[in-house]
């Protein structure tokens, strides 16, 4: 694979069209990751399960599609269980098996009284299921189990088990909210409860790609529950965007502990984009880890890739944490990463008193510092020669002011004018902070303080070989605990 934005470490498609991660599964001895795929074409088409599988979540193996669309409709996002004690009935030998939840998506054609004809959408949930997690067959040919309810954007399910409650829950997006049925048995469900109205940033287009789950807040015996959206159009920087939500979750309702019309980003990048996390991890492992499509809807028909289109983030856990705004959840990359990668034998030294740069002969980098930015300081981040993206870190009186810049024309108009960027971040962190930089073909993953904060960019320089300059504009750069990394082994791939 010699194509020049292919990822070394970031998961695509072998070929076609990628976007929404589904159904992620440790089953096995394996993490299932699947997705929702065009294999046929670089742009979005009818929609299949594409199916990779890994046991370090860095090397993947593409398997045929788990599920085709046919006379039952598209296969749109969903989730994936192991059905451990067969509730759904549905395998034999006694043995766990895997249930896929996934919305059924048709388009048929009305003909309205003036003889026009106008597409009438309808999506509903339906059940695929397989004992080997490799071979699949749909429930009942594709039927749904729960139909459709009159709105044409109900999609997305994620099902999970809550203890507490000793029932199975399905979180479904239905326009503009989430929506949330229980079950005893996997197949039959009953709507609870709804959650949305006036909560969050909403836009003209729908919520989608929800997921619920607990987690622990670190350094505290404490829990609370996260509820993850995501927003098509109108985040905080252009196009699509994820949020999330705090709050307590009795196995029917979620109730949001921060005001309504607070909105809390899990990326503050302009690709990261229907984060889903995966079921039936170990409890020995005890981590929440997440996928997430690196893209956004305003340009990813028209990226600058040529066999494949669309890339994963690399997989993150997720934490909560006490910030000096309250309550937020963090996400660092797994642990798999470092042993992906070897740290680089000689140690960087600053070029003068306010600069430095870090040139690799690989075109993956992991670069890693401890910042010190004085008041009066603005303190640069370029990345690549060409200098197709940087960040600027100034201190303001609510923290650290982060802006982001990116460049880049690629001859089509709707991506020249949407892929370019120039915004700000306010992020409430001290003037001393840590900063990790994963630098991948084609992309860029910036941390902040181990996780609490990140920002997820697509960028695409003229050379790849990875480089990294930090400069200050005043006074001496203030840097320690240097660290650059690069991959362990050959990257011509």
């Amino acid at each position: 694979m010699t194509e020049k934005y292919r990822p070394y470490l970031h998961m695509t498609p072998d070929t076609g069209w990628m976007n929404d991660p589904n159904g992620l599964v440790y089953f096995q001895g394996q993490y299932h990751q699947f997705y929702q795929y065009y294999p046929s074409d670089t742009v979005w088409g009818p929609m299949h399960w594409g199916h990779k599988v890994s046991t370090n979540l860095i090397d993947w193996h593409e398997l045929e599609p788990a599920l085709y669309p046919d006379d039952s409709g598209m296969c749109f996002s969903g989730s994936a269980i192991v059905d451990w004690h067969n509730t759904s009935g549905l395998f034999e030998n006694g043995k766990p098996g895997l249930l896929a939840f996934y919305t059924s998506f048709i388009q048929p054609k009305v003909t309205l009284a003036d003889g026009s004809e106008v597409e009438d959408p309808i999506q509903q949930q339906s059940l695929a299921y397989s004992q080997d997690g490799i071979t699949w067959k749909k429930y009942q040919s594709g039927a749904p189990i729960i139909a459709a309810r009159g709105n044409p954007d109900f999609r997305d399910p994620k099902v999970f088990w809550h203890e507490q409650s000793q029932a199975w829950v399905m979180v479904v997006s239905c326009g503009q909210h989430i929506e949330f049925y229980r079950s005893t048995n996997l197949l039959d469900w009953r709507l609870v409860s709804e959650f949305g109205y006036r909560h969050g940033a909403h836009s003209k287009g729908p919520w989608e790609c929800p997921d619920l789950f607990e987690l622990p807040i670190e350094g505290a015996d404490e829990t609370r529950w996260v509820l993850v959206v995501g927003i098509g159009e109108g985040a905080h920087c252009g196009g699509a965007g994820t949020q999330y939500f705090i709050g307590d979750f009795d196995g029917e309702t979620f109730v949001n502990h921060n005001h309504p019309e607070a909105v809390l980003w899990l990326d503050f990048g302009r690709d990261y984009y229907a984060t889903q996390s995966f079921s039936d991890i170990p409890s020995e492992d005890g981590r929440r880890i997440v996928s997430t499509w690196m893209s956004n809807h305003q340009y990813s028909l028209e990226l600058p890739t040529q066999a494949f289109r669309s890339s994963m983030a690399m997989p993150r856990e997720l934490f909560l944490f006490e910030s000096k705004a309250g309550l937020r959840v963090g996400q660092r990359f797994v642990r798999e990463l470092n042993r992906a990668l070897s740290l680089d034998s000689k140690e960087p030294q600053p070029t003068d008193e306010q600069a430095i740069l870090i040139y690799s002969q690989q075109d993956v980098m992991k670069f890693s510092a401890e910042v010190h930015l004085d008041c009066e300081q603005a303190l640069h981040l370029n990345l690549y020669q060409d200098n197709p993206a940087y960040f600027e870190f100034k201190s303001v009186e609510e923290g650290v002011e982060i802006r982001s810049v990116r460049r880049g024309q690629f001859g089509t108009e709707r991506i020249d004018v949407h892929f370019p960027h120039d915004y700000r971040v306010t992020l409430p962190i001290n003037t001393e902070f840590q900063v990790e930089v994963l630098i991948d073909r084609g992309s860029v993953e910036l941390v902040i303080n181990g996780g609490e904060f990140s920002f997820t960019n697509l960028v695409y320089a003229q050379e790849t070989q990875a480089s990294v300059a930090l400069s200050v504009d005043s006074g001496t750069l203030g840097l320690s605990n240097v660290e650059v990394f690069s991959v362990a082994g050959d990257t011509s791939c």
